[in-house]
């Protein structure tokens, strides 16, 4: 068992990284660029530097027996520094880092994921200078999802074009470009995956997303598939995970056309804000299970005890005035209901503040229970004590 974590980035994925953690007993050491970063508030030792700066990544080193990530955006120069460290001896990086190097840039994911004869939707590689709007049109027709290759997060860094007519509308930015799939579920699968190859899968869940934001609105537990197809996404989640030697939490994002076709839209190699239901519904948490694969600790087999929705709690004028300075996490008065504060500084709109947490013994239920929530939330008549 490994008795010193190193996680790279500090917002409430590493929050609840830590915490899960702490639980196990293994100590944590956060890197990460500003000192109110959510998981400053449970870190066992904190490096407060950038990423990419030698000092700050060498004091944290000396913190660590095992490294891992909890977000894909880490500099080339401080990956090639994690596999020199490797290298020595000197520490385990786990999702190792030429894994992550690989699936941060959208165009080499896709790639590999077409080399290794896995379903995606085909793509076009556009470099900063854009100059393909008939080889795009011609492949793809006129509506295409545009995706930079690097850097995006919280539906940042995508857009949606439903009618391409114009090089103007494409971002003059090193991409992708896929079609627009029209008439499609969109679903996640968390899997986790040890360092002897011992794997535990949940079951596939389902996204609805904010059509101005691009990003993640509520997530549903169980996906709204047949159970076929759910079985048929465990295996290829699986699939990709064993071929990619994963160790830890990966989340394979995918989308399941009209007629039941499983295409996977993108992989992320860390715990994934699809997955914050499992703190609720299930006997063991994705960020539980993430620490024992990294720290050698024997993944537990998953139990999902009920029907759960997810609402997330993106920043508003709104709700400035109930996002609490430091993480909190409270029942509510609707039944089944709890809501996760991440102790972030009010921002810009869109910013995940928190979510809400609901579970019902069906989803519609949990659904209704976690809107309900929301929509009382600003009353501030809502919580009870935990």
């Amino acid at each position: 068992m490994t008795a010193r974590l190193g996680v790279i980035g500090g917002g409430q994925l590493g929050l609840y990284l830590c915490e899960a953690a702490r639980a196990l007993g293994v100590q944590v050491a956060v890197l990460t660029e500003s000192a109110d970063d959510a998981a400053s508030h449970c870190a066992d030792s904190l490096v407060v530097g950038e990423l990419d700066n030698a000092a700050a990544v060498e004091q944290f080193l000396a913190d660590c027996d095992v490294v891992t990530f909890d977000k894909e955006a880490v500099p080339k120069e401080t990956l090639a520094w994690l596999v020199e460290a490797q290298s020595r001896g000197r520490v385990k990086v786990l999702p190792g880092a030429e894994t992550l190097l690989m699936l941060k840039d959208k165009a080499l994911q896709k790639t590999w994921l077409t080399q290794q004869s896995l379903p995606t939707l085909p793509f076009h590689v556009l470099s900063g200078s854009v100059s393909s709007l008939e080889l795009i049109g011609g492949s793809f027709g006129k509506a295409v999802v545009q995706k930079a290759r690097c850097g995006g997060y919280d539906g940042r860094g995508v857009q949606i074009i439903p009618c391409l007519e114009s090089e103007r509308q494409l971002w003059d930015v090193p991409s992708i470009v896929e079609p627009l799939l029209a008439n499609c579920v969109e679903i996640s699968v968390i899997t986790v995956r040890d360092q002897f190859g011992d794997m535990q899968t949940y079951p596939p869940v389902g996204m609805e997303f904010d059509p101005q934001l691009n990003s993640v609105k509520t997530v549903s537990l169980p996906a709204a598939v047949s159970p076929a197809v759910g079985e048929q996404a465990v295996a290829l989640a699986e699939r990709i995970v064993s071929l990619l030697k994963g160790v830890g939490v990966f989340a394979i994002e995918m989308f399941v056309t009209a007629g039941d076709e499983l295409l996977i839209n993108e992989i992320s190699p860390r715990v994934h804000n699809s997955g914050h239901l499992t703190l609720d519904a299930c006997n063991v948490s994705q960020f539980e299970q993430h620490v024992r694969a990294v720290c050698g600790l024997p993944l537990l087999e998953i139990e999902c005890k009920t029907s759960a929705a997810m609402l997330n709690l993106l920043y508003s004028e709104d709700l400035r005035v109930h996002c609490p300075p430091r993480p909190v996490a409270e029942k509510m008065k609707q039944p089944g209901t709890s809501v996760y504060w991440y102790g972030k500084a009010p921002g810009m709109v869109g910013r995940k503040m928190g979510h809400i947490n609901a579970v019902a013994p069906e989803v519609e239920e949990a659904v209704r229970l976690a809107a309900g929530a929301l929509a009382k939330l600003s009353s501030g008549k809502n919580r009870q004590a935990a």
